[in-house]
């Protein structure tokens, strides 16, 4: 087994908040911008949304959604529980982790893919009929991500987590270095099967955001990554800004206006995790983001602004509220408490929230939701080691 480098300070430190956390101590850097009062409220919303999840765990470890979302919504719950301090095998929650974590590595294909649906065989191929689905490079990049950040923090079956965190790195980028048929489509990724990824476009966004964080959380964690693939990641999500929308768009080799508030927050996160806080792509986004706004609960402007076929709430509010952290600031200062209004006020009494209402998600249910806007109220924890400012 390969030796892993040396952690770096801030996964350590990471973990020093998660046992702080645990003792009862909050990691609330920003008490500014809303009173204890509010504080208060929103830390007693993400418990009663991690007791709503972990009431729905599945006896194989999983939380449900259909297979074709399977593990990437596994992963995401269990993302939820650890940015509020819970890890695997420790705590009130650790042994359903323990489950979910051994669920996810189970999904794993001897190619490496880390998706229930998905293509067999010792080497991933685009060559596979339309029931393998486009969510499996969704999949893949939620769960790698996942893996790498528990692993970085000491949590989980280590040695077991290090063998298909290298193998993920591996599947990550075969799929980037797969033929593009334009080249502004290089550097990014795109759906598995090639029957779903109709017109001229082989890379996305969307899909290259998770790629690109999984791939920087392994690299932070201490794994082998090379930096050129980085580099190509974000030379892609750059080609995706607009300066005429002043924002990010789902794809670089689109012409037509398809603006969407999560691709507006993917593109700022991944200007973070390059090192580029400051852009002027990602300040113009995060202005646009003020001006857009999620005051209207679960709210698709799929249905309002037919351009915006991309845009759906609670993915949008959770990529959106991680970006305008990172850009901080007045950014964060404006969107965060009247997001934070609007998702305490329709919250469900059982701890959910309601299932996607963009027609393409719906079906993904109430753990994804659940799962994201836990993510969204917990982004000021900072014990996600990727979404730390």
């Amino acid at each position: 087994m390969r030796r892993i480098a040396n952690v770096p300070l801030q996964y350590l430190l990471a973990a020093v908040l998660i046992a702080g956390l645990a003792d009862g101590v909050r990691a609330q850097p920003d008490d500014d911008i809303l009173s204890p009062l509010q504080w208060q409220r929103i830390d007693e919303s993400v418990e009663r949304a991690l007791e709503y999840l972990a009431s729905r765990q599945q006896r194989n470890g999983s939380f449900p959604t259909q297979n074709q979302g399977q593990p990437g919504v596994t992963s995401l719950c269990v993302m939820a529980f650890v940015a509020q301090g819970h890890m695997p095998g420790e705590g009130p929650y650790g042994e359903q982790l323990d489950k979910a974590l051994r669920f996810i590595v189970n999904c794993q294909k001897k190619n490496g893919l880390l998706a229930l649906v998905g293509p067999n065989g010792t080497r991933i191929s685009r060559n596979v009929v339309h029931e393998i689905g486009s969510p499996a490079a969704y999949n893949h990049a939620l769960s790698g991500l996942l893996l790498s950040e528990v692993f970085s923090m000491g949590g989980g079956d280590l040695e077991k987590n290090q063998e298909a965190i290298e193998l993920a790195i591996e599947a990550t980028l075969e799929m980037q270095a797969w033929p593009k048929r334009n080249k502004s489509d290089i550097g990014g990724w795109r759906y598995v099967n090639e029957f779903t990824n109709n017109g001229n476009f082989d890379s996305d966004l969307s899909v290259t955001g998770w790629h690109l964080m999984f791939l920087r959380s392994a690299k932070n964690a201490g794994f082998d990554v090379p930096q050129a693939p980085i580099t190509d990641a974000v030379n892609y999500v750059r080609r995706c800004y607009r300066s005429k929308y002043g924002t990010f768009i789902h794809l670089a080799t689109d012409q037509q206006d398809r603006r969407s508030r999560g691709m507006a927050g993917a593109g700022i996160l991944a200007m973070a995790h390059a090192g580029l806080h400051d852009s002027q792509e990602a300040r113009d986004s995060g202005r646009w983001l003020l001006e857009q706004g999620f005051a209207n609960y679960n709210e698709s402007r799929y249905y309002t602004r037919p351009n915006w076929t991309d845009d759906r709430y609670h993915y949008g509010v959770f990529c959106s509220c991680q970006a305008m952290y990172q850009l901080g600031g007045e950014y964060w200062k404006q969107f965060f408490p009247p997001v934070a209004k609007v998702i305490l006020n329709n919250q469900n009494a059982d701890g959910s929230w309601d299932p996607e209402d963009h027609m393409f998600d719906r079906d993904y249910r109430e753990c994804y939701t659940t799962s994201l806007m836990a993510l969204t109220l917990g982004a000021p924890n900072q014990l996600l080691p990727i979404f730390q400012r």
